[in-house]
């Protein structure tokens, strides 16, 4: 898909819970994005903290977007999305906030003294090679950061997209990269991750 090529409109904006400022909202005349808004937001902060009681084995994410266009029926993020005045179901998948700063951000906590160089995990609450990943191109940056302040990073994604940025990655200490593929049964894929890569795209990355 070439985003540079495609209509984009940005006739209204909308504040949302826990943003100061408007974001511009804008949709873009491809298949894959109908009928799906995006919320242009400039965030205060980029990482998040990760509960120890959570047992995860990282302590810190990154998400550059809320929402996502995958629209996979099984996703456990979708509650998150009504903080944002939204509903967990159709709005998960077709209300998605683009977090457009979220690298530069990224770059400015990472350099405070205080960073103990901890693991940063991304793909946990949105997949951040969705779709429009193609168009905001918000993760080359995310890694430039992590590797500039000698970080530790992973993704899990289920779009071949990731294949863009794996040089960028090669530059990242202790990197992870992971592609999820639930089924490669077609019947089944489309019922329950219908806007992903075809799995077997997934399986050639």
């Amino acid at each position: 898909m070439r985003w540079d090529e495609l209509k984009v409109d940005a006739e209204e904006s909308k504040t949302l819970p826990g943003y100061r400022e408007p974001a511009a909202v804008r949709t873009f005349d491809a298949p894959e994005t109908l009928e799906t808004n995006f919320y242009e937001v400039r965030s205060k902060s980029a990482l998040n903290r990760v509960p120890k009681a959570s047992q995860m084995p990282f302590r810190w994410t990154v998400n550059p977007y809320r929402g996502c266009t995958h629209a996979c029926k099984f996703c456990f993020a979708r509650p998150t999305h009504t903080y944002l005045g939204f509903d967990a179901d159709r709005d998960f998948e077709k209300q998605i906030v683009v977090k457009v700063n979220v690298p530069e951000v990224l770059r400015s906590e990472l350099a405070r003294p205080s960073w103990k160089r901890e693991h940063v995990a991304m793909g946990t609450n949105t997949d951040p090679y969705q779709w429009v990943e193609g168009r905001y191109k918000l993760m080359p940056d995310i890694w430039r950061a992590l590797a500039d302040h000698d970080t530790p990073g992973s993704v899990l994604t289920k779009s071949p997209l990731l294949l863009r940025d794996v040089e960028l990655m090669k530059h990242v200490p202790q990197i992870s990269a992971n592609l999820s593929i639930p089924t490669l049964e077609e019947k089944a894929w489309r019922s329950t991750e219908p806007h992903t890569p075809h799995p077997r795209a997934r399986m050639e990355a």
